[in-house]
């Protein structure tokens, strides 16, 4: 993975955080469409907001992800189920402003 150019990951089930984790760990740019949460799987996985109750649903999955970075960022893609991509770049685009 230290080698890899981005990760991405399209309904990659249990590795899915592990995925984010490597590609922020190594500063790589990242994709990622999650799929099923595997709340029995994880049972530790809780929201900053809510610490008390573990993550259960979809939403709060994507929740959960983009709390693991302030530069993630979720966005919807063209076609029908589970299509919301989580992703980052620490490269800056030719010709953009600084990121925020």
């Amino acid at each position: 993975m230290k080698q890899a150019s981005s990760l991405v990951g399209l309904h990659p089930d249990e590795c899915t955080e592990a995925i984010l984790d490597k590609a922020l760990l190594y500063g790589k740019p990242v994709a990622i469409v999650p799929c099923c949460v595997f709340p029995h799987m994880f049972p530790d996985r809780y929201l900053a907001d809510r610490p008390d109750v573990p993550v259960t649903t979809y939403e709060d999955y994507l929740q959960y992800l983009l709390e693991k970075d302030g530069r993630l960022q979720r966005a919807t893609l063209p076609f029908e189920g589970r299509n919301q991509v989580i992703y980052y770049s620490p490269y800056k685009p030719e010709g953009m402003g600084a990121y925020k």
